[in-house]
């Protein structure tokens, strides 16, 4: 039998034969071990087929790790269609959602019998793999005289047991200790069961040496922790719509409980915090799934029937056929993925949905602009109580005397406050007062990051990781003044303590995490910190929500902006489950359509409004988008990389250039930040009403010369995925 083999790399599925002397029959989606590039990768079995001729040139497979099938064929199909909407090889696609498909193995070979080596005469019996030269199995794999089996390797751990009864020549001590072992069964550590014992290290550490226990391997257990809170009540929904939005997170969450209990129900979350803080107030049985969990606890969970799962992306595949499919904060940028393929969570989850004839919901504080028509349920959001400070009439930067105001007032009633700052550092940009010079990352077009550790400060690339130390004079015009635009973290929380020394400060960031335990204990303060801090539990006397600068919040060139500073502004009224803090915004537009919302209650008009604006200007979702990235260390080559592809791409787009309703390529231009870490950008934009055009398209878009391409289907924005 020949096998398609799908790999979990940017590949497509590859042709082997069916392991020999496998008395298991081959089906689709069980995992197969192959040989693979002089060594052994995992992949999942796509396809079955009789053998042809020719196909004796076909490698054989190794061996299968499974039973029963690690994806299901509505599995399979979903790989398939997902893999050609996102213009990306299915192996891709395969390694971004199941990036713990590949176990540690134990692989063992030896020669066939009749076949004799003088120089391996040791490999007639079966030997670990791992202990011979991967090009010599290799070569003996190719002659033909190579047998091998291969099996999952188990977690295991070691564990301390007793393997003698006690004798006279054991000390008292030394007995007491065996008895407690005996009566355990078994203990992690020599420590611990001296500290069960009540003895020395020394006395169990002789207990071993003596041969009366000794260590032994089991097979770990893997389970999920148990739920850290009181469950919620479900709320059902009678004719639930497709789109839910308001309300609490603890009434979102029993809206979605409710919507789970009709049958068995994926609930996807774009962030593991989020997650986690779900389970641990979902009334049980449920199961979570997620990347933080070890690749064994996911491969070990990946079969388990309960019928919730509260998952991550990573959660699309498991072979179930879920009857609905609950989409938690579809709005938020984390449904993203980063790099390989580029997919959007959310239209994954709409794929599989569609595929499998699952019930598809949107469930969330502000409903995505993708999603806002849809038929939807109201449910009264939280009360918010919102002060705008105009920075075009009050004095002071980076804290108006209002907002210092404010602050004073935490540490006089007992309560606390959450300073929300754009980027972390001191300041985004340091310039000599005298020439206006600023200092630039040698890698990247951007601005070097003022940071200020000791007397001089440093200046660091959020992008590339360059550093060095800040000058001491401007090194254009000899001026010794510099000053500094764009507030970071650390020059917020130094301002708090210079005009209100009472009043503790702590500061949370990628770069610095305080701990945070005096405020969760009630204690007056505040933190200063990025959005790092909407990660962590609400301080539980938060009375203030302080931005300094609310547009560092609204970046330039992404036509999400106004939609993403609206959900922010958002989940800040929904930061704390019972208060509704004061929402202080230090603004340079305080009539902002996002700020009025905020005021007015609404959490649907910022949303329409940006749809509306979409339409009009041939922007998601009234079209389709996808950018292509060109970029080479020379950028002359990527200019030329993305002319070439242009001027293809006009070529197939023929007439369609003239009759389209918006035009369907946008460029090449440098990208908003030209270049990064050493690379210069160039993009072009293709969108069209209708998916297959893409597709058709690009088909045999050829590969560009010299320069990297990359594409990125359904971009969130245009500058990529910056460090703050």
């Amino acid at each position: 039998m020949r096998l398609s083999v799908l790999l979990p790399l940017p590949l497509g599925p590859l042709s082997y034969l069916a392991p020999e002397g496998c008395a298991r029959a081959p089906a689709p989606g069980l995992r197969v071990a192959v040989p693979f590039r002089k060594g052994v990768r995992v992949g999942v079995v796509v396809g079955v087929e009789d053998a042809a001729e020719g196909d004796f040139a076909l490698r054989h497979a190794i061996g299968y790790l499974d039973e029963e099938p690690f994806l299901d064929e509505a599995g399979i199909a979903f790989l398939g269609r997902a893999a050609a909407h996102y213009f990306t090889p299915a192996g891709q696609l395969l390694a971004d959602l199941v990036p713990f498909l590949e176990p540690p193995l134990r692989h063992e070979v030896r020669l066939v019998d009749g076949a004799a080596r003088p120089d391996l005469t040791g490999l007639t019996l079966w030997r670990d793999a791992a202990e011979l030269d991967p090009a010599l199995l290799d070569e003996l794999r190719e002659g033909g005289v190579l047998e091998e089996r291969v099996r999952e390797q188990k977690p295991t751990r070691k564990t301390l047991v007793p393997l003698r009864e006690p004798t006279e020549k054991l000390t008292p001590k030394q007995q007491a200790a065996l008895e407690t072992l005996r009566a355990l069964g078994e203990a992690e550590s020599q420590t611990a069961l001296a500290a069960a014992a009540g003895v020395g290290p020394g006395v169990v550490r002789a207990l071993v040496e003596k041969g009366y226990a000794g260590w032994r391997e089991v097979e770990l257990e893997l389970a999920p922790p148990a739920p850290a809170g009181p469950a919620l009540e479900p709320l059902p929904v009678p004719e639930p719509p497709p789109r839910i939005n308001g309300g609490r997170w603890a009434e979102r969450l029993q809206l979605a409980a409710g919507l789970a209990s009709e049958g068995e129900t994926l609930v996807l979350f774009p962030e593991r915090y989020v997650l986690e803080r779900a389970y641990d107030r979902w009334p049980p049985p449920a199961l979570p799934f997620h990347g933080g969990q070890s690749p064994e606890l996911r491969r070990a969970l990946w079969r388990e029937k309960p019928p919730v799962v509260l998952g991550s992306y990573q959660a699309l595949l498991m072979p179930r056929r879920w009857r609905r499919i609950v989409v938690m904060d579809e709005g938020s940028d984390s449904y993203k993925l980063a790099s390989g393929s580029r997919a959007h969570a959310v239209h994954l989850a709409e794929l599989r949905a569609e595929l499998l004839g699952a019930e598809l919901y949107y469930l969330s504080l502000t409903p995505a602009v993708e999603v806002v028509e849809k038929p939807g349920l109201l449910v009264r959001p939280p009360r918010t109580r919102v002060l705008p400070i105009d920075l075009r009439r009050e004095r002071g930067w980076p804290l108006s005397g209002r907002a210092v105001e404010l602050l004073a007032q935490v540490p006089e009633k007992g309560r606390q406050a959450l300073v929300l700052v754009a980027r972390r550092g001191y300041s985004g940009r340091l310039f000599c007062k005298s020439c206006d010079w600023q200092p630039i990352c040698p890698n990247c077009d951007l601005p070097l990051r003022f940071h200020k550790p000791g007397r001089r400060g440093r200046l660091v690339c959020h992008q590339c990781g360059h550093s060095e130390p800040a000058p001491e004079v401007c090194p254009a015009c000899g001026g010794e003044v510099f000053g500094y635009s764009g507030p970071g973290v650390q020059w917020v929380a130094e301002e708090i303590q210079r005009r209100l020394p009472e009043l503790p400060v702590y500061q949370y960031s990628a770069e610095r995490k305080d701990d945070l335990t005096p405020l969760q204990r009630g204690e007056p303060g505040a933190v200063v910190g990025t959005t790092a801090l909407l990660r962590t539990p609400a301080p539980p006397e938060l009375a203030l929500i302080l931005l300094p600068y609310a547009e560092g919040f609204l970046p330039a060139s992404d036509f999400r902006a106004p939609e993403r500073y609206h959900r922010l502004l958002w989940q800040l009224a929904d930061l704390h489950p019972t208060r509704s803090p004061l929402i202080a915004l230090q603004t340079f537009e305080p009539d902002h359509p996002a700020v009025e919302a905020l005021i007015e209650g609404d959490v649907t008009g910022v949303p329409e409004t940006e749809l509306v604006l979409r339409r009009m200007l041939g922007y998601p979702p009234a079209v389709r988008m996808v950018v292509l990235e060109f970029s080479h260390r020379q950028e002359a080559t990527a200019r030329a990389a993305a002319m070439d592809a242009a001027e293809f791409l006009q070529k197939r787009l023929g007439d369609y250039l003239e009759t389209a309703p918006f035009a369907p390529l946008l460029g090449p231009a440098p990208a908003p930040v030209p270049r990064i870490r050493g690379r210069y950008v160039f993009h072009l934009i293709l969108r069209a009403p209708e998916p297959d055009l893409l597709r058709d398209w690009l088909s045999d878009l050829p590969p560009p010369k010299g320069a990297r391409l990359r594409l990125d289907p359904d971009p969130v924005g245009f500058v990529g995925l910056l460090e703050d």
